[in-house]
């Protein structure tokens, strides 16, 4: 089909056929015979494409800005990516609090609680929340990484709490771009 003049065989296809067929001619010079394409007359837009445009926009600056830190510069290597394709990806991927451990915890100040936490990149933050059964907050505060590299985070309680009903833990990560995740346990 290379060499065949489109408007020829366009012409000699309508009109046997009605317009059903349409000739595309591609990039590489070849012609495609396909079916007409249908079009919708009653299309109606809704602003999730320019909600969806806006977060491109806001993610492609990001991105343009943290291409340079370390952080994504020596991920990317890691991952043979670019650093630029990572911090883009960072911004529309939130972090994963995945598991509060209490085993060792019996509300007295000074223990730890544990919580497992993940990003793509990383979690550079996870606070905790700890409620009482009619939701008033008994004691808030930072967990810091246990250790390099690890996904687990302690947090030192500062106050005694009663077990009795059990309280609400909260724990929420954080992640560079500033995506969070919450994960409760009651």
């Amino acid at each position: 089909m290379d060499n065949i003049d489109p408007n020829k065989f366009a012409r000699g296809r309508r009109n046997t056929f009605g317009n059903q067929f349409v000739i595309h001619k591609t990039e590489s010079g070849k012609f495609l015979l396909a079916a007409e394409p249908l079009f919708d007359d009653n299309l109606t837009y809704t602003e999730i494409g320019g909600m969806l445009k806006a977060a491109v926009r806001d993610a492609a600056t990001y991105a343009s800005f943290a291409q340079t830190q370390d952080i994504y510069i020596h991920k990317a290597q890691e991952m043979g990516t670019s650093p630029y394709a990572l911090a883009l990806a960072d911004w529309f991927g939130a972090p994963k609090v995945l598991e509060i451990d209490v085993d060792g915890w019996t509300g007295k100040p000074g223990q730890t609680i544990r919580v497992k936490a993940r990003g793509n990149v990383s979690v550079v933050r996870v606070a905790v929340v700890i409620r009482d059964a009619q939701g008033e907050v008994l004691e808030r505060g930072e967990a810091v990484l246990s250790k390099e590299g690890s996904s687990w985070w302690t947090y030192t309680t500062q106050s005694y709490i009663p077990l009795r009903p059990f309280p609400t833990l909260q724990a929420t990560a954080f992640d560079l771009p500033g995506n969070r995740d919450s994960f409760v346990i009651s």
